[in-house]
């Protein structure tokens, strides 16, 4: 409608002066025709800068946002205070995807759109002195949060291996791997939970890595949260936005070298060479599941109920997955690419 008006009232102006004016028309109307879409601003949350939230970088670095007509920031906010600033409106969605799953058991009006990985991404590192799990009886181990999903992991990892959770004591170091790392070194505690980069650089200072907590069994890990406002009122945002997403997470995979370019440039990571931190990437891929990433397995989606929701809140049953969970766009977007991959 408003390119007919357009077009109608140019006419007219044609009519009236003449052909003096066609080339400065001629423009104008290619300007009116070529001028893109802007593009709709969003904001993204993750709970810290680390290899676990690479997409979203990437996502950015490489236009897949800008391909999908949305122009993001992301904004770096941990655990509950992300969730907080999800649910007021100061963000669009959520990289803390725990912490909103638990909140939305309490009511808030949130739901899990999407996995990155289908098991967590996490490992033990210890102190070279610390050679089997049997040697962790009694000693320390930090954690970004008391209560969080590393904490969970690190209490299942322990009772697998023959000890109980009150054999260990657990100590909050916050998400700098900088800080976990010289906790170790220093002697303070024995052991900490890293992402795949902090893991490179621990060993790099002559720690061990004692496990993958990736090994466990499979739990959808780095799960997105946003609001059920933002599904009804925006459905079709939150699908280019997963798509945005799950192409990032394509592009980690087939490509490692050039994903560590942006590494480089947007996590700030320190002591490490450009050839550790693609192997990193490498390691970090290893938690996806088969094929196009996002969708999490019917098994993996259970255990995020279990885990995730039912024992952490102490539930004494299960809810079900429509409570928490809304993955229709992810499964959508799966189907699409899957089929462009296949032609």
């Amino acid at each position: 409608m408003k390119a007919n008006f357009t077009i109608c009232c140019l006419a007219t102006f044609l009519a009236r002066t003449g052909g003096r004016a066609i080339f400065s028309l001629v423009f104008a109307v290619a300007f009116l025709v070529a001028s893109p879409t802007r593009a709709e601003k969003i904001r993204t949350a993750v709970p810290g800068l680390n290899l676990n939230y690479l997409s979203v970088f990437t996502a950015e670095e490489r236009n897949f946002f800008r391909d999908e007509g949305l122009e993001n920031e992301t904004i770096v906010i941990g655990g509950p205070a992300g969730i907080a600033a999800l649910v007021s409106g100061d963000v669009d969605y959520s990289g803390a995807g725990g912490s909103g799953l638990r909140a939305a058991v309490k009511g808030a009006p949130l739901k899990a759109i999407m996995y990155q990985t289908e098991k967590p991404t996490w490992y033990l590192i210890v102190h070279p002195s610390i050679t089997q799990t049997s040697d962790l009886k009694g000693k320390k181990i930090g954690v970004a949060l008391i209560g969080d999903s590393e904490d969970r992991f690190t209490t299942l990892f322990v009772e697998r291996a023959g000890l109980s959770a009150k054999d260990v004591t657990k100590i909050s170091l916050g998400t700098n791997p900088g800080d976990k790392i010289l906790a170790i070194k220093s002697g303070g505690i024995s052991a900490v939970v890293l992402d795949p980069a902090a893991a490179v650089m621990a060993e790099r200072e002559g720690l061990r890595s004692l496990a993958y907590l990736g090994d466990i069994f499979p739990l959808p890990f780095q799960g997105y949260v946003t609001t059920d406002r933002k599904i009804s009122e925006n459905p079709a945002q939150v699908k280019r936005w997963i798509k945005a997403m799950v192409r990032s997470l394509m592009f980690l995979r087939e490509r490692p070298e050039e994903a560590t370019e942006v590494a480089l440039k947007r996590l700030r990571f320190r002591n490490i060479t450009r050839p550790m931190l693609t192997d990193a990437i490498k390691s970090y891929v290893r938690a996806f599941p088969q094929g196009i990433p996002g969708m999490p397995s019917p098994e993996g989606v259970k255990n995020i109920l279990e885990y995730e929701v039912r024992l952490p809140m102490k539930m004494e049953e299960t809810m079900p997955a429509e409570k928490f969970l809304d993955l229709r766009w992810v499964e959508e977007v799966k189907k699409e690419l899957s089929q462009k991959v296949s032609k």
